[in-house]
């Protein structure tokens, strides 16, 4: 039997044998379309070498080269197993930025908000393990009192719950009014609003959180940037208590 019909008939009972292998010789060979197979010896000198190689093009006939056009689909349309094959060939692509944080990190036990400084650390007992920039009220200083005074709070408060629902990307609420907060509010006649939160950004904003977050510019609550807003809740859970100062 000559070579060319040899490696015909190597390559056709190769095909009927293994539908999978096929797969691999057509997808993953067809691209250099100069595959080439040795009959040659692992001991023949390059001459010899070159007068048996065959090119596996060559070597198959149009109906051939058709049949395996035919496996090749079948194969691929027909099989969980080369689906499941190939799933793992794609690359991983990991849910958030966050993934590789320390564990231990997620231990915070204070937020710890300066509003002079405009900044918010996260603490593991005295170690502050995060450090963020803020944006607060249009007017920061001092406790807030009523309704519409544009002031954060002042004090001891509890991260509650993250509401799923905001005009802001991602919020998280602090149990601003106190009791003591009711009570002034209802000594003095007003009302001592509410609905105070640590936000991202409000939804639909297009300028660059760097200049957003360059003013103050909330009604009362505590502004983070979007990315640091996913931080914050990847590290703290609720019911952590927030002391918020000047």
């Amino acid at each position: 039997m000559s070579p060319l019909a040899h490696a015909e008939k190597v390559v056709v009972e190769k095909i009927v044998s293994d539908a999978t292998a096929i797969e691999t010789i057509v997808f993953e060979s067809a691209p250099a379309h100069s595959q080439r197979i040795s009959t040659s010896s692992p001991n023949s000198t390059d001459t010899s070498i070159s007068k048996h190689v065959i090119d596996v093009d060559e070597a198959l006939s149009e109906d051939q080269s058709t049949q395996i056009a035919q496996l090749a689909q079948g194969s691929s349309q027909r099989s969980p197993k080369v689906s499941a094959q190939a799933s793992l060939l794609e690359p991983y692509m990991a849910p958030d930025s966050f993934s590789e944080i320390d564990p231990l990190l997620q231990v915070v036990t204070l937020v710890k908000v300066d509003k002079s400084k405009r900044r918010m650390y996260l603490l593991k007992g005295d170690e502050v393990v995060q450090e963020f920039r803020i944006a607060l009220g249009k007017e920061p200083k001092g406790h807030k009192r009523f309704e519409g005074d544009n002031r954060t709070p002042e004090g001891e408060y509890t991260l509650d719950y993250i509401m799923e629902r905001s005009e802001f990307y991602r919020s998280v609420h602090i149990n601003y009014p106190r009791s003591s907060d009711r009570q002034w509010a209802e000594e003095n006649d007003v009302d001592p609003g509410g609905n105070i939160k640590i936000h991202g950004i409000k939804n639909g904003e297009r300028r660059s959180p760097g200049f957003i977050q360059s003013f103050d510019w909330t009604d009362g609550c505590i502004a983070l940037t979007n990315q640091d807003m996913d931080e914050f809740i990847q590290l703290v859970k609720m019911g952590t208590p927030i002391h918020i100062e000047w």
